[in-house]
């Protein structure tokens, strides 16, 4: 059984890896080259410092259960940090973005589910029908969907699902810094882009990421007075309230039916919304900071990649080396076709900044696309991500419903259903933008 002190130490020696690979990050020159986030070097270090390598980490023998709640608690917090938007907005500021969002994440996953029945049928009939699914789950939702998705295949039967997913979006985070880098460089010789910020113009915080103290601004406020509870102990425990709460309300639910399996990650992120709510009505909203809530996301991520990358098993991956590389090898050509294709057509002119951003997530996470757009916008004018914050709530729900029924449909022997349900979803959508946006004329100057 596992002792407090065990678990407490599995994030002591996670703390201590985010916070080397924070040191190599801010000294050595290639990984700011490379624009590596630091949970990235300190999860590398973990995997070869951890049982898959030299074994030298005193890990507790379930730390790998580690990353399953910390994304449950990355869904509740986020659900917490989360206004949906008025169709109003939606439609004026980011509706053109919301459009490519939906038909790049589903017909990624479609493509991806496609992909993997082929190599199946063709090449390696050992392979389950699921396997194509640990494309999309990684590179585009990086390793907390990785995880959700890699566990539910788990629970169909294939053992080996997880670590597959952890891998995927490791290496889609390497590709969405190198293919972005190669994007900019593209953009700058087809005259898509005038200029980008290149490593040798950035300034020492830019290339370190270390602020400077008369720079540094703070990471929330002081909503209540000390003398009754500490600001951060009262957001502390509503983040982690939300998130048990999500846990257990899965479990209630996953009861009703020997073939209903209810995702955490969905209770904890609906569990999120509703307690924003009250907290809004109830004008409790006034003593809780939105700006603490997504230090919250941003930590469970940090803390998620290095106990996502740390229990990736080698000698898994060895045994599906090549049908890993070919998928991973489609899956980059698919992506390449959204943002070089699909996106100049639907966004029409000044499409490159937001193409450029897109592949970040597509192969990444957000942070990646984040990363890549203030190299090529670092002054935020385009108002990218701004539009993107608007597109993403009501696209995430599409994402949850994916993640939960994809995963079980294609390993029960419903793989028509579930690809033919995202393809007439694509169409759908590829539809209400052309009635909406697509005809009242896009500019074709931007066409590739």
């Amino acid at each position: 059984m596992l002792s407090n002190w065990e678990l407490f130490t599995d994030f002591g020696i996670a703390g201590g890896l985010l916070l080397t690979g924070k040191w190599l990050r801010a000294n050595v020159v290639i990984f700011q080259r490379l624009y590596l986030p630091a949970a990235l070097i300190a999860g590398i270090l973990a995997l070869v410092l951890g049982p898959s390598g030299v074994d030298l980490l005193p890990w507790s023998a379930s730390f790998a259960a580690n990353a399953s709640v910390l994304t449950v608690a990355l869904f509740g917090v986020l659900g917490l940090a989360t206004d949906f938007p008025s169709r109003h907005v939606l439609m004026r500021r980011a509706g053109t973005l919301w459009a490519f969002n939906q038909i790049a994440t589903v017909s990624q996953w479609a493509f991806a589910a496609m992909a993997g029945l082929g190599l199946m049928f063709w090449v390696w009939p050992d392979l389950p029908p699921g396997f194509g699914l640990v494309l999309s789950a990684g590179f585009m939702g990086g390793h907390g969907t990785g995880v959700v998705v890699g566990e539910s295949l788990q629970a169909q039967g294939w053992a080996d699902a997880l670590t597959l997913a952890l891998t995927t979006a490791t290496v889609g985070i390497f590709a969405s810094i190198l293919g972005g880098m190669a994007l900019l460089h593209l953009g700058l010789k087809k005259g898509w882009l005038k200029d980008f910020s290149r490593f040798e113009t950035m300034s020492t915080v830019q290339r370190r990421g270390l602020v400077p103290r008369e720079q540094q601004d703070s990471v929330g406020r002081n909503s209540v007075s000390t003398i009754s509870v500490d600001t951060l102990a009262m957001h502390g425990a509503l983040m982690v309230l939300v998130t048990v709460l999500g846990h257990h309300s899965a479990v209630f639910l996953s009861k009703f039916h020997g073939m209903l399996q209810v995702p955490a990650f969905v209770t904890a992120f609906a569990i999120g919304l509703a307690v924003r709510a009250l907290l809004k009505r109830t004008k409790g909203s006034d003593y809780f900071d939105d700006r603490l809530f997504q230090h919250g996301t941003g930590a469970a991520t940090d803390f998620l990649i290095v106990f996502g990358i740390g229990a990736i098993k080698v000698t898994i991956l060895l045994n599906y080396a090549l049908p890993l590389v070919a998928i991973i090898l489609l899956g980059l050509a698919f992506n390449l076709f959204l943002v070089l294709v699909v996106a100049p057509r639907i966004f029409g002119d000044n499409w490159f900044e937001k193409a450029v951003f897109s592949w970040g997530w597509l192969t990444g996470t957000v942070g990646m696309g984040i990363a890549l757009l203030r190299i090529i916008d670092p002054k935020m004018r385009a108002r990218v991500l701004d539009d993107y914050a608007i597109a993403y709530v009501p696209g995430s729900i599409t994402d949850m419903l994916i993640i939960s029924l994809v995963p079980v449909l294609m390993m029960q022997g419903m793989a028509d259903l579930a690809i033919g349900a995202m393809w007439a979803y694509v169409a759908v959508i590829a539809g209400i933008w052309y009635v909406v946006w697509g005809r009242h004329g896009l500019s074709h100057k931007a066409i590739v």
